[in-house]
């Protein structure tokens, strides 16, 4: 049997299987599995070797994004198609950052759900025109801040990361960041991973430090 291969993980049962009965429908798709966590897939990954994989953002153990790089890591040939966003800037960034190949916002319709996966699967992303001037913007943004940061000799933390340290320094939880942000709790879970990382640092008050000590951050009143 030919056709795009997916599997669906999703929270809502009604959502998964309902959603799975219209794959089954249609003549150039098929349902390899169903799931309502990324454990219960990841059991019979090597078997179901899925070419889309479509992805709850709200999993009610661990977020969507953290699932995703968790997936892409251990399986980089699956390509992820995320359901559920907001739609907001930062959101859709984070998405593509954790290695998702397409996502669908609240508001989206079953026929952008069928079009997504095709467009998925055949190694394409449908997207706004205003999320494709978005990230545009942001690629020339964050070249031209990697060149400055190289020649003033900074790591190269992007403006986000530096909202975040800055938040971070003024004694804000992550959930308090995630509010004065409008960015889901997982996507400053996510930048903050980064920033450790990209510093080499074990927490986040070390970072906040860091910056301060290195000018990064605006001078408090």
């Amino acid at each position: 049997m030919s056709g795009v291969r997916s599997v669906i993980i999703h929270r809502n049962r009604l959502f998964r299987e309902g959603l799975a009965c219209v794959l089954a429908q249609q003549p150039n798709m098929m349902v390899a599995g169903v799931f309502a966590s990324v454990s219960e897939m990841l059991q019979d990954a090597e078997a179901l070797r899925p070419d889309v994989l479509v992805l709850d953002l709200h999993l009610p153990d661990r977020e969507g994004l953290g699932e995703a790089r968790l997936i892409k890591g251990l399986f980089p040939e699956i390509k992820i198609l995320m359901t559920g966003l907001s739609g907001v800037e930062s959101d859709v960034l984070a998405c593509i950052e954790a290695g998702v190949a397409g996502y669908l916002v609240h508001e989206a319709s079953l026929e952008d759900l069928l079009n997504n996966i095709q467009a998925v699967a055949a190694g394409e992303a449908l997207c706004s025109p205003k999320v494709a001037g978005m990230l545009f913007s942001r690629i020339a943004e964050a070249g031209r801040e990697r060149e400055l940061r190289h020649v003033l000799g900074l790591p190269n933390l992007t403006r986000r990361e530096l909202e975040i340290i800055a938040l971070i320094e003024e004694g804000f939880s992550n959930k308090e960041i995630a509010a004065q942000l409008q960015i889901e709790l997982q996507t400053v879970k996510n930048h903050i991973h980064n920033i450790l990382d990209k510093l080499q640092l074990e927490g986040r008050r070390e970072a906040a430090r860091f910056a301060r000590e290195r000018g990064l951050l605006p001078t408090k009143r």
